[in-house]
């Protein structure tokens, strides 16, 4: 029993635990989908939306907080070289952990606390300015909206769905402000969405598109107010 058990190298030492099929599969699945993701180069002015795609792979933990999974640690830093420009090559991958590369490439791309500012007061002025487009479809300029609002929050400046309603409906175009002042009018801005108010501009736009296929010289084309007030409830 002594010479069969001598040359057996202890559980603990050198060997990983074993993953039950269950727990394989899924850091299996991690690899695949990160090895074969897609990831924009890394810009001054992009640095929010990297961000976001950070916690949507699941890899957030590693940069915020940092990890003591070598191999999650590794992935998370093959994910960083392959969206930033080769001159950050060498030295990010100097670091030692995601983490520590990460923040190198926080400093480099937010630079301090003023850059940051400086770039939220000038997105912020954007927000102030932004109009609908010629021909501009509500929900490309709803996506707009949203977007300005997501990286305005980014860095610091927030801005409320309430306001962010306020705002689209005060620079509609002239064919929806009979629509918009009766939502203004008649329902809670606190209660409402930007996708509510893409939904109640869409039913007009439809009607509006379907109104001269369907309507005689002699038929009303403009809803009176309580028939507008009718719709903006619905």
């Amino acid at each position: 029993m002594a010479e069969r058990g001598r040359g057996r190298r202890p559980a603990s030492l050198g060997r990983r635990p074993s993953l039950s099929p269950a727990v394989f599969f899924v850091v299996k699945k991690t690899v695949q989908d990160i090895g074969g993701a897609q990831y924009p180069i890394l810009t001054r002015s992009n640095y929010a939306e990297w961000e976001v795609m950070m916690k949507a792979r699941g890899l957030w933990r590693s940069v915020s907080v940092g990890t003591n999974d070598e191999q999650e640690d590794q992935m998370t830093i093959e994910a960083i070289l392959k969206g930033v420009p080769t001159e950050f090559f060498v030295a990010l991958g100097s670091k030692e952990t995601a983490k520590e590369a990460w923040d190198s490439l926080k400093t480099m791309c937010l630079d301090n606390n003023r850059v940051r500012k400086v770039k939220a007061q000038q997105l912020h002025r954007e927000y102030e300015a932004i109009t609908f487009r010629d021909g501009e479809a509500v929900e490309d300029f709803a996506l707009r909206l949203m977007t300005m609002v997501s990286q305005l929050g980014s860095l610091g400046d927030t801005i409320t769905e309430e306001e962010a309603v306020t705002k689209f409906l005060r620079v509609v175009p002239s064919r929806f402000a009979q629509i918009a002042m009766s939502i203004e009018t008649l329902l809670e801005l606190s209660k409402l969405t930007i996708e509510d108010i893409v939904g109640r501009l869409k039913v007009v736009e439809d009607c509006v598109v379907d109104a001269p296929a369907h309507a005689s010289a002699g038929s009303q084309l403009l809803l009176t107010e309580e028939q507008w007030a009718v719709r903006a409830r619905e």
